[in-house]
């Protein structure tokens, strides 16, 4: 956030954190009522008791020895999915990100889409700020820019698709809806005011 508010300006950091507030206190407290504990799938269950027993001694080997195993059984499921993913994104992203143009200004066209593609596209941690700044350098609206920025961190589509296994298809649509939501409304908000 400090790093931002040198970057970008005071005015972003106020709008990220916001943003963030009511992501980590609105929308985190909807989806957890949305799912009852015992709506979770079996896999979350498990997961659960197993990480309840893990502080108990275990007859099956030490506590490393089952962090290990638990390790390679979430990558081998994980990694290859999250590399196609991120493939297949990064194949996209020519039609998702096209050209940026002075011309592109704040509508509310480029605003919304801007706020699909950031919940879609995974980013390293802080990397949307450089992101944004290059596109606004070469043109792009207040309104888009801010979009983009809300969105990229909290969610992507390889995020959702790993946790897709323990949560219901409507929680992590509702998180996705409302990160989009929540980039309008923030895109609308820069524009407004004149970021």
């Amino acid at each position: 956030m400090v790093f931002m508010g040198f970057v970008l300006g005071w005015q972003w950091t106020v709008l990220r954190f916001g943003v963030g507030i009511a992501l980590v206190f609105g929308v985190a407290t909807f989806a957890n009522r949305f799912v009852p504990m015992e709506e979770l799938s079996p896999g979350a269950g498990v997961a659960v008791a197993e990480a309840a027993s893990a502080t108990e001694p275990s007859e099956s080997g030490s506590i490393w020895h089952r962090w290990l195993q638990a390790l390679w059984e979430l990558s081998a499921g994980l990694i290859p999915e999250y590399v196609v993913l991120v493939l297949i994104l990064g194949a996209a992203r020519a039609w998702l990100f096209p050209a940026v143009t002075a011309s592109m200004g704040n509508s509310l066209l480029w605003i919304l889409g801007m706020a699909v593609a950031g919940t879609l596209f995974v980013i390293p941690t802080a990397g949307e700020i450089p992101i944004v700044q290059t596109l606004m350098a070469f043109g792009l609206g207040a309104g888009p820019a801010a979009a983009l920025l809300t969105t990229l961190p909290p969610v992507s589509l390889p995020s959702l698709a790993m946790v897709a296994r323990v949560f219901p298809p409507r929680v992590l649509a509702f998180i996705a809806a409302s990160v989009i939501v929540l980039g309008v409304l923030s895109g609308v908000t820069a524009a407004t005011l004149g970021f």
